[in-house]
């Protein structure tokens, strides 16, 4: 029993503890996590955050999964095709766009109070790819895996 509050005590300290700016600085050296692009991945994840909000329909037209499927595809499409014109290409079919989906399907094409989407729809932006935010470890687990999926996504 000892044993296993320890495990949850760690666990909250884990996720809720902000890091100091430091062993913030150490990780992002450790994980090669570099201001000017989560710069630029925020560019991109407000860039797609326009365009979704932009061009959606609504719930009453997008009545299906495949709707919304559909819908997040053009718009992710859409954003790369934006970029590529700016002379930033990524690549078109990869993890990045599997990860991103889920998470917009999540907040967004299943959320039933449209009031609320626009603000958890900046979370990745706010929260995790904000370079100068302070940080717990959770959130710097999290910043990394985004961080490493839009790198392999960068088509250099």
């Amino acid at each position: 029993m000892y044993m296993d509050r320890m495990n949850t005590i760690q666990f909250l300290r884990y996720i809720g503890t902000p890091l100091t700016k430091d062993e913030m600085m150490l990780l992002y050296q450790a994980n090669n996590i570099k201001y000017d692009r989560c710069e630029l991945y925020r560019d991109f994840i407000a860039t797609l955050n326009m365009v979704i909000i932009d061009t959606y329909l609504g719930k009453d037209v997008m009545v299906s999964d495949v709707d919304n499927k559909k819908h997040f595809l053009w718009c992710y499409n859409k954003t790369l095709e934006n970029f590529n014109e700016e002379g930033i290409p990524f690549k078109k079919d990869n993890e990045l766009k599997s990860y991103l989906f889920n998470f917009y399907d999540d907040l967004f094409y299943k959320e039933e109070m449209e009031e609320f989407y626009k603000d958890k729809l900046d979370i990745l932006n706010n929260l995790f790819l904000n370079y100068r935010r302070i940080k717990s470890r959770s959130d710097i687990d999290i910043t990394t895996e985004i961080y490493k999926l839009f790198d392999r996504s960068l088509g250099k």
